[in-house]
């Protein structure tokens, strides 16, 4: 142990206690870690790569911190240092005036090397934060990321993804993008299409939910114009085919800076590649199973970025596949729907029941419920047999519920079934990963619900604590009456995941992590975009007149075009007396209107 480790560590202890913590933890050194003396002092070297210059790390330190902060002379921004390395370039920020200076260090070994080698107690007191092995939690919007080539070589994918960090918390200040979202023709992710949008919005993002579901309508209507298998698929690709033209016109008409596509969404190969060509960020939120539902395949180069509900093998198949940006993205819930609400009679007695379960009836349902015909059990949703006994358990003809119905149905419930889909295999899938949109619904409801085990259900709620979980058909039958036997034990799981939901799991959360994700990648197309946007030139151009700028931000948070047209929308005419600037806008819109436009040479 070297003379300055133990005085370096006090130091670390006094400042940064949870980094000392882990240096105590994990003594051992890296294989190929060391340190190595130059004429100005010791290096750190990692399998013959150094961390600072070789020769003259000091003198080179120096260079560098003047050339870094010669930018940032005109104001005093946070800084975020990539690689401790042997301390110098961060002495040198210091000596440079820098006074917030917070350093990530991928590797604790290296920090401890360089705790060993040299006195840093002055360097440390210095630092407003220190990361090791984790990304800092905290970033501030207008930090400045700052590394050398050499932490840069030695730690590719920690520098790219601390870059992503920064980038994703700059552009969640600083980026205000366009953001269309398209929705599904048809299918049980129709819903997740105004959820999206409600949490886009509230992000104070300008937001366009395309939706086609009321296409669906013609797209049925082909089977019972044409017979033939073959035709009948011609013509249904034909019709979404259209749809998706439909979809890039109303975008070239309004144009957006990403396109979220929703699981399902009728959009073509030919159409992603038109959204490309206009520099649309192309996203894919694939709320499905990647192996029950494989469409996706021939579609995952053409996606700037796809989000999925699963992890592995998923992610690793859709990068074979051609994907660039695969991101684990699990669904949510939007408390504005899903929340606790009290119910009339009427309405109880409609909707409610002891035992509930809302979805649809993919195989393996079909057989767990049958087998619970004997209890009081209702089943809504489609694609239910019309035999016995789903003739009595399938209620209101087996029609598709409204989020507003099924909320309905979560509150006026003694127990919720929550059975994941399956068509592979039978009762409950022992290998089931994903989690469905009930889960997060439920909870946020306020319902009590019985969920089938899933690998990932864990990081998202507590079994035993906040859901109650079950292996196999056997202990759903034991836990049903027992919960119905006693109600009182149920409350706690409610409160507990109600909870969670609300501040974890919500669609707002959700978008903000797809969002920040987009921008760590795309900030500089985003930015650009944004800069050479007309709104962004008009809000620009009106901070001149107050009363007319917050005019303008009005229209441009609404989503309307940068036009004299959408300020004169909002004016209330008929409506009590108009203000001076309602009659310039007025005048200015009437001389636009009558304008006669001359032809060269006319007097």
């Amino acid at each position: 142990m070297s003379r300055f480790f133990e005085p370096n560590l006090r130091a670390l202890a006094e400042k940064f206690p949870s980094v000392a913590n882990q240096l105590e933890a994990r003594s051992a050194l890296v294989s190929g870690l060391q340190a190595e003396e130059t004429s100005e002092g010791p290096i750190v070297v990692i399998d013959g790569r150094p961390l600072d210059h070789p020769k003259l790390p000091r003198q080179a330190a120096q260079q560098w911190a003047v050339r870094s902060c010669a930018p940032l002379r005109s104001r005093d921004a946070p800084i975020i240092v990539f690689g401790f390395g042997g301390g110098y370039h961060l002495e040198a920020l210091r000596d440079e005036g820098c006074s917030d200076v917070s350093v990530y260090e991928p590797s604790i070994a290296v920090l401890r090397v360089a705790l060993e080698m040299r006195d840093l107690r002055g360097l440390i007191q210095t630092l407003s934060s220190l990361s090791v092995g984790e990304l800092p939690r905290e970033i501030a919007h207008d930090a400045v990321l700052m590394t050398r080539s050499l932490s840069q070589a030695v730690f590719p994918s920690e520098w790219e993804e601390l870059r992503r960090v920064v980038y994703a918390a700059r552009g969640a200040e600083s980026l205000k993008p366009t953001v269309a979202v398209l929705g599904p023709l048809q299918g049980g992710t129709l819903p997740i299409l105004p959820y999206v949008h409600h949490a886009l919005v509230k992000l104070g993002l300008r937001a366009r939910p395309i939706d086609v579901s009321p296409m669906a309508a013609g797209y049925h209507q082909v089977s019972a114009l044409i017979r033939d298998p073959f035709r009948q698929k011609m013509a249904e690709s034909g019709y979404v085919d259209y749809i998706s033209n439909l979809a890039v016109e109303s975008i070239q008409d309004r144009p957006v800076d990403i396109c979220i596509c929703l699981a399902q969404a009728p959009i073509t190969l030919k159409a992603l590649q038109q959204l490309r060509s206009m520099g649309v960020v192309t996203v894919l939120w694939f709320v499905e199973d990647f192996r029950r539902f494989s469409y996706w395949r021939p579609f995952a180069p053409y996606f700037d970025f796809i989000f999925t509900i699963q992890k592995e093998p998923c992610i690793s198949a859709m990068k074979e596949a051609g994907a660039a940006q695969v991101h684990y993205l699990p669904v949510g819930c939007d408390p504005a729907v899903h929340a606790p609400c009290v119910l009339s009679p009427e309405d109880r007695a409609r909707w409610g029941s002891p035992v509930s379960f809302v979805g649809a009836g993919y195989h393996n349902r079909q057989q767990v419920f049958a087998a619970l015909s004997h209890l009081p059990l209702k089943i809504w949703g489609t694609e239910w047999p019309h035999g016995k006994p789903f003739n009595r358990l399938v209620q209101e003809g087996g029609r598709r519920l409204t989020p507003a119905e099924y909320t309905k149905i979560f509150n006026s419930t003694t127990i919720n079934l929550n059975l994941h889909s399956s068509s592979e295999r039978d009762g409950v899938d022992p290998f089931g990963d994903f989690v469905n949109p009930r889960t997060f619904e439920l909870a946020a409801t306020g319902a009590f619900q019985l969920v089938d085990q899933r690998s990932l259900l864990s990081e998202l709620f507590t079994p035993g604590k906040e859901v109650v979980t079950f292996k196999t058909v056997a202990e759903l039958k034991d836990l049903i009456p027992y919960f119905l036997e006693n109600p009182d034990q149920m409350s706690n799981f409610v409160n507990l995941a109600r909870q969670r939901a609300v501040t974890e799991h919500t669609y707002e959360q959700r978008i903000r992590s797809m969002l920040g994700t987009i921008y760590g990648v795309k900030y500089d197309h985003l930015a650009e975009r944004r800069r050479n946007h007309p709104w962004t030139q008009l809000l620009e151009r009106g901070k001149t007149y107050p009363a007319l700028s917050e005019r303008l931000e009005r229209a441009h948070k609404r989503g309307d075009d940068p036009s004299l047209d959408s300020l004169v929308a909002e004016i209330g005419i008929g409506k009590g007396k108009l203000d001076e600037l309602d009659q310039e806008i007025l005048f200015l819109h009437h001389v636009k209107q009558n304008m006669i436009l001359k032809k060269p040479g006319e007097a």
